[in-house]
């Protein structure tokens, strides 16, 4: 233990000098002072193993649609779609695990932002093979409730203090159920990962939550 002459504390620690005032401290005793912020390398070996695990799986999925493309319509370049969705992703998780609140918000105003604007440009160039609703929108909602998912993974939030948002994005993701419905879709399958991963976002909830979370849902929800 060290103690300050000039600001009257005692501080546990092993440095040198007042953190206040930056005057020398004196000691106290011959016991070591513990380290006053201990060292916790857990949680960002999980944070970098998560984060490796959704490279690794992002480049797998980009190289496969790329192999497809070329192979099967060398002409039609969708896979700059999923590309561009994967980008959008990284974006996403990169700026908000730095902004370090809101980041629910972030992610869900994004997504609708963008998807606004999937749809303009497809309207505006006209491609007529519906590119927005069959392969940008699916594949939109599905990197944003994948966002969520990883940034409350990551941040260690509490997922009832992230009920809101996290419901409302995985919500976005039935959007191509309805377009499927309205016939507007024509290539199924990037609907039906969408779809499928937000049910089991959802369905997630009410498996693994805590008696406080589904309070604070129904709380939420007036359910």
């Amino acid at each position: 233990m060290k103690y300050c002459k000039k600001c009257n504390v005692s501080v546990n620690s092993p440095v040198l000098r007042c953190p206040l005032c930056y005057a020398t401290l004196i000691p106290r005793g011959n016991s070591p002072e513990p380290l006053a912020y201990p060292v916790s390398s857990q949680g960002a070996l999980r944070y970098n193993m998560v984060l490796r695990i959704l490279l690794f799986l992002s480049l797998s999925v980009n190289t496969i649609c790329i192999t497809i493309n070329l192979l099967t319509a060398p002409g039609r370049l969708w896979f700059l779609i999923v590309l561009a969705s994967s980008v959008y992703m990284w974006i996403t998780i990169g700026t908000s695990l730095r902004k370090g609140r809101k980041l629910g918000f972030s992610v869900l105003s994004q997504g609708i932002c963008l998807s606004g604007m999937v749809m303009l440009l497809d309207y505006f160039l006209e491609t007529h093979n519906n590119w927005a609703f069959n392969y940008a929108l699916p594949l939109l909602f599905l990197c944003a409730t994948l966002c969520i998912s990883i940034i409350v993974i990551v941040k260690h939030i509490a997922i009832r203090d992230f009920i809101l948002y996290f419901v409302l994005t995985a919500l976005l993701g039935f959007i191509p159920l309805i377009l499927i419905a309205l016939g507007l879709v024509t290539v199924l399958w990037p609907s039906l990962v969408s779809i499928i991963y937000s049910g089991l976002a959802l369905a997630s909830i009410f498996i693994f939550a805590d008696h406080a979370t589904k309070i604070e849902l129904k709380k939420r929800f007036h359910i």
